[in-house]
């Protein structure tokens, strides 16, 4: 099975560690994410904090389930695009939108899906 490394936010529940195995991959439950302090340069610090964690798995060829501040992410990828370094292949949970009795949503996970 592939590694598939959390760097979401939140630890990863028994239905998504099944959908993971079930795709053949080996997801970590607990998350490696981080926050990104305010402003813009708390947004340029951790965008190159998860640059250097995304060339790592890059480098040992393992794939990424990406979650979190969305700024952040496309921050990284571009700095990764720009240096030339290996990105590695990014996943995200199908989660379809559904409310709950209250009117909030659920995301109830379906698949994994290939963001690059």
């Amino acid at each position: 099975m592939t590694l598939l490394r959390n760097l979401t936010l939140h630890q990863q529940k028994d239905e998504e560690l099944r959908i993971a195995r079930e795709a053949g991959f080996a997801l970590t439950s607990e998350p490696q994410g981080f926050e990104v302090a305010p402003g813009q340069r708390g947004l340029e610090e951790a965008a190159g904090r998860l640059a250097a964690i995304l060339g790592e798995y890059g480098a040992l060829g393992e794939c990424v389930l990406l979650g979190g501040h969305t700024g952040l992410w496309v921050a990284a990828v571009t700095r990764l695009v720009r240096s030339g370094a290996a990105i590695p292949p990014l996943y995200c949970f199908d989660t379809p939108r559904e409310h709950d009795a209250s009117g909030h949503f659920e995301f109830v996970p379906e698949g994994l899906v290939r963001v690059c």
